[in-house]
Order: structure tokens, then sequence, then C-alpha cells
């Protein structure tokens, strides 16, 4: 089972970006990330650059003040954009003028093995009871309404439950408050009444990564993923379980999916890195149009990632491997990888995905994994297809043109103004 522990980071902490900058370039010494990070936080004018992207004075770097492409369709779900198409995750990054390679690319991916394959991390299963062939995760369309939706209250704390000790984190959390005859997304459940703090849980059968195994001590991580249509309101859970009757949970999260806005700094949410799970999916509705727009998540191993973050990710967890690969670093399918016209429409669309949108640090797990809905609809040949992308074929991209524009703002999605 995974444990989560508070990231270090901080999304404008100057003194860690000019530690890793200068390490990052092999510059002289200065503060270790450790030390840096308990400075205050200082919100420079322009914003000063993030860990993790480049202070732009290496050649080839984009200027923040470079032509922006226009903007694509944001994409949709359930009758929802997925967060607005300005939103980093919906944005094009494969100019590498603009978006240069960073220069810490080659270590991190040695650091890795540029040998390790592009895994497929869902299956064509869809029965949730067998748990051998149904793995991924799945996303829950509800409208909000009696029809569809149960507004149980959730508990954080395990122990009334005689079945497991495990503690959340209501203070870094969302809950839904009723209010008016509907529910008001709350931040800070520890600000709410315990008997007030609710979610939206399907009515029947939620279907959430890891299958109707239901017991916290042997069944591990989950995640419950729900979409709330009439109000389009995303909202996430991690570690979810229904013990006699009792829903419980580690963390939840919720996003309205018409705002740019970030959660709190440093909050965790059903993602270790605090970034929104939905959005980032493989999906095979969209895979069977030929076209993917937006970004993917990725998984690494503990051992090969730091305790920092930098944006878009808000949130860190794990041990730390100094200089290690910082949460919210994205990858980039290579421009000199030839996608073979051979290939699955699905595996081509999620290759072009990672070209154009790349691949977002998300959370732990096995290395150079991409998570992704499960379905029956997936062409089975795609696993292999995509298992066929060495990590060597890929770069992690320098995000310095969004983050040293004037008009970036770090408590925001946003990467392009209009």
């Amino acid at each position: 089972m995974q444990k989560r522990w508070d990231g270090r980071g901080s999304r404008m902490v100057v003194a860690v970006a000019a530690a890793l900058l200068v390490a990052a370039c092999g510059g002289g010494s200065t503060a270790s990330a450790p030390e840096a990070a308990a400075a205050p936080n200082t919100e420079a004018s322009p914003p000063a650059a993030l860990p993790g992207a480049s202070t732009g004075t290496g050649s080839g770097t984009g200027s923040g003040s470079a032509v922006q492409p226009l903007a694509q369709p944001a994409p949709t779900l359930g009758g929802c954009e997925l967060f607005p198409s300005d939103a980093i995750f919906n944005t094009r990054i494969d100019d590498p003028v603009r978006f240069p390679v960073h220069p810490r690319s080659a270590a991190w991916i040695a650091s890795v093995g540029a040998s390790t394959p592009f895994r497929a991390d869902w299956w064509r299963g869809e029965d949730p009871n067998d748990l051998g062939n149904y793995f991924g995760m799945p996303v829950n369309l509800v409208d909000g309404t009696s029809a569809t939706t149960d507004w149980p209250t959730v508990q954080f704390d395990f122990t009334p439950s005689g079945v497991s000790t495990e503690k959340g984190w209501p203070h870094e959390s969302d809950c839904a408050v009723a209010q008016g005859g509907g529910f008001e997304l709350v931040r800070g459940c520890s600000t709410v009444a315990p008997e007030a703090r609710r979610f939206p849980f399907p009515k029947s059968n939620p279907k959430h990564g890891g299958g109707n195994c239901n017991d916290p001590n042997t069944c591990g991580d989950h995640h419950l993923l729900v979409l709330e249509q009439n109000a389009c309101r995303l909202w996430e859970a991690y570690f979810p379980y229904q013990l006699s009757g009792q829903w419980y949970a580690l963390a939840t999260a919720g996003w309205n999916l018409n705002s740019l806005s970030m959660r709190p700094d440093r909050w965790t949410a059903a993602g270790a890195a605090a970034l929104p799970i939905t959005p980032f999916l493989a999906k095979v509705e969209e895979a069977s149009t030929g076209e993917i727009r937006h970004a993917l998540r990725v998984t690494f191993r503990d051992a090969v990632l730091s305790r920092e973050y930098v944006w878009p990710a808000s949130h860190g967890a794990g041990g730390d491997t100094p200089g290690g690969i910082p949460w919210g670093a994205v990858l980039r399918l290579r421009a000199d990888f030839v996608i073979p016209s051979t290939w699955s429409t699905h595996a081509k669309a999620i290759a072009t995905a990672a070209k154009q949108y790349g691949l977002y640090v998300h959370d732990i797990g096995e290395d150079f994994y991409v998570p992704g809905e499960p379905g029956a609809g997936w062409d089975s040949r795609l696993f292999g297809e995509l298992s066929s992308i060495p990590l060597s074929q890929m770069e992690f991209v320098d995000l310095g043109a969004i983050t040293r524009d004037p008009r970036f703002s770090a408590d925001s999605m946003a990467a392009r103004w209009r």
C-alpha cells in the first residue's frame, strides 16, 4: 500500500528554484533543496522560474513572449469540458523552440533505465468481480440527483470500522455540504462537522480501480473518480472503501470543471501530485477517433523521484532522491520517433498524444506506466505496440516559456492567455 507524505516543495519557492537551476546547469554551491524549502514563499514579479524550469539562458530556450499556439477545443466527457482549453494538460507542448528539452532530461531517464518500455496500465476487462482481468481507472458519470447519486457521509479515520486503523487528511480534502436543496463544494473537510462531510458516490455499483475488492488491508490503493454532469464538477477519492455501510477515504478532492483555479498548495488529492486524474486518462472513446487532445499521466517508482514538485503539480510524496524526477515533470515522445503506420488506431492516437501533449508525473507506481480506463473496446494490439517505445525515445520538457510569462500564476492551471 502506498503511503503519502506531505511534499516539501512549493509552487513559488524561489530559493528552491535557484538551487535546482544552479545544480541543473552545473553551477556553484548553493543551499540544498531541503534547506531552501524552509524559506518563506515569495512570489517575484514576473514570477520566478519554478524548480525544473530552465532560466532561459541556455541555447534554444523559448521565450515566454513567444507566439502561443491556437487553442484546440477542450476534451469533453459526459457533456462537460474536462477543464477549459487553456489548461496546461490541454495545451500542446511539441514546439521544440518554445518547449526545449529539460537540462536534466538525460540524467532522469538514465536513473530509470533507458530501455524501460512504455506500459499501458489498463486492460479490456469490464467485470469488476474478475480481479485478474479488471484493472485501470474507470470514471463514474452521475447527474447529482437521487436517481443516480448518493451523498453519504465520508469518514477519514478508518478506526471505527474495526477493519483498519488508517487515518487520512480531512484538512487537505474537499467535501460536499448540503445547502439550499443541493450540495456545495467546500475546501477543507476539517472545517466541516464530521456528520456533514459528504461525497457523491454512485448510487449503484460504483466503479473504481481495484475492482470489487473491499478489504483495505489487502486490496491496496483504490481511486474513485466521479463526474457530476449537471454541475460539471469532478470528484476524486483516494483509498475509498465502504465498510459496514459507511464510506471511508484517506483523501477527497473536487474541482469545478469550468474553472482553471488550482487547489491549495501542498494539499494532497486522489493522486499524490494533487493533479486531477480524470483529464489525464487514456479513454477508448477518444482513442477510437484517432485523436487525443490532452496530456496523459505517468508513474515511476519512489526510488527515482524527488520529494520536490513543479507546476502544475502542487504536492509531492514518498521518499526523497536528491536530484530525482520532480512531481509534475512532463515527458514528451521525441519528434524523430516515427509512429508506424501499421499500428492500431488506438496506439497511434496515444503515441501522438505523447508527442503533442506529453505525460505528466502523477504518482508512485511502476516505471513508465501510463494509466487509462478499462474497457472491452480497446484494441488488444495496442499493448504490445506501445511497449516497443523505450524510455530512451522520450525526453523531459522545460515549461519555462509558460512559467516565466508575466501573466503566469502558480495558482492557476492556465498555460495560455487571451
